[in-house]
């Protein structure tokens, strides 16, 4: 599982992609905490999942995971904020999941296995399409 990641803070950045390096199934492909950079670098990679703050400066979390869905529409967006405020607006936007700071293995764990499940099904409905080609 392909995983992006962009937050303003860089402590919480390097936190969260500690965390995530406790998965032998996840491949952080890339972090940033400047946005701009971060979405054009995302558009390249297609990340299965992004991991984005709420509240990232000159942009809000949610405008910039609205622009990538909108190139990536099978993009799990994956909010870690110290924020509730945004979580009705996220999930009315798609959000995959919504996790506050701070981050804690038990609440990321229970984003991992729903993302394993998501993604290995995404994978499993691209295969049944290859078979079905052949």
């Amino acid at each position: 599982m392909r995983i992006y990641l962009l937050d303003g803070d860089r402590e919480s950045l390097a936190r969260t992609a500690r965390m995530l390096g406790g998965y032998p199934d996840v491949e952080l492909i890339g972090s940033s905490y400047e946005p701009e950079a971060a979405l054009s670098e995302a558009l390249g990679l297609e990340p299965d999942a992004l991991f984005i703050e709420t509240r990232l400066g000159c942009i809000s979390g949610l405008a910039a995971s609205e622009r990538l869905l909108r190139e990536l529409p099978g993009l799990r967006v994956v909010y870690v904020t110290s924020s509730r405020e945004y979580a009705v607006e996220a999930f009315e936007q798609r959000a995959f999941d919504y996790l506050l700071k701070p981050l804690t293995l038990e609440r990321l764990e229970r984003t991992i296995l729903r993302l394993r499940r998501s993604c290995g099904s995404l994978i499993h409905t691209q295969q049944e399409r290859l078979d079905k080609v052949e």
